[in-house]
């Protein structure tokens, strides 16, 4: 059981709260916080908020947690030599001249094992045509808020055509890549040459709607040739 597996699993029981009550405050499964009490999980630094909130407690961040681990492993094996693939090296002659990059493989255990759990998703501004920023995410069940975790990333917004709706420039918004509508609802969309995010109707087989409120409400009817259906936005993130 990981230090801080232990330090949740206490403070969970001295509240009388079960796995399942407080899997139900985080909004993840029973299963998930039990393999975090056991260590089987490593937990992000934002689900740690989280759980510091849901057990009315704070929690230090992940890398205090990490750096203490490694430095309890490093000293449990201090005198069993410099561990390898096939096992443990003889120890060090004296007078000999000891390697200094024998840590790169706990780097490697530690990049391997924040990349099963989390996920770096990337922000792109309207072009798409470069990474502007990134943010990380759980991997549950391999997926990313309940979406294929190669199909999710963040839109900057750029304009405020969408002021109506509430959705304003320098807005971020979850989305997730789809070439077609499959109901209505708020879209990264390309038209006339310019890419824009719209709400989308359906009208007919081949026709659709586009709904836009930038101070006054404007449609648009289109065939469905001749709209690029690039992404569909699931949730918006805002800067207070």
């Amino acid at each position: 059981m990981s230090r801080i597996g232990q330090d949740i699993n206490r403070l969970r029981t001295q509240k009388g709260m079960s796995p399942k009550q407080l899997a139900k405050k985080l909004g993840v499964s029973e299963g998930f916080v039990l393999d975090i009490e056991s260590g089987k999980k490593i937990i992000s630094d934002d689900l740690i908020g989280r759980v510091s909130k849901a057990l009315d407690f704070e929690l230090g961040p992940i890398g205090l947690f990490a750096s203490e681990d490694l430095n309890q492993a490093k000293s449990e094996d201090a005198g069993k030599g410099i561990r390898t693939a096939a096992g443990y090296a003889s120890r060090v002659p004296a007078g000999a001249v000891q390697r200094t990059d024998v840590k790169q493989p706990v780097q490697e255990v530690w990049d391997d094992a924040f990349g099963n759990i989390l996920k770096t998703v990337p922000v792109y501004d309207y072009k798409m045509d470069k990474i502007v920023d990134k943010k990380l995410l759980p991997i549950e069940k391999n997926k990313v808020e309940g979406f294929a975790k190669e199909k999710v990333f963040y839109l900057n917004i750029e304009d405020s055509d969408m002021s109506g709706f509430r959705i304003y420039k320098g807005d971020r918004a979850f989305s997730v890549l789809t070439g077609e509508i499959d109901k209505d609802g708020i879209y990264f969309v390309e038209y006339n040459d310019a890419r824009a995010v719209r709400q989308v109707k359906r009208l007919q087989a081949d026709k659709l709607l586009l709904v836009y409120n930038k101070g006054s409400l404007v449609t648009e009817t289109i065939g469905t040739k001749e709209l690029k259906v690039i992404a569909k936005l699931i949730r918006l993130e805002t800067e207070l």
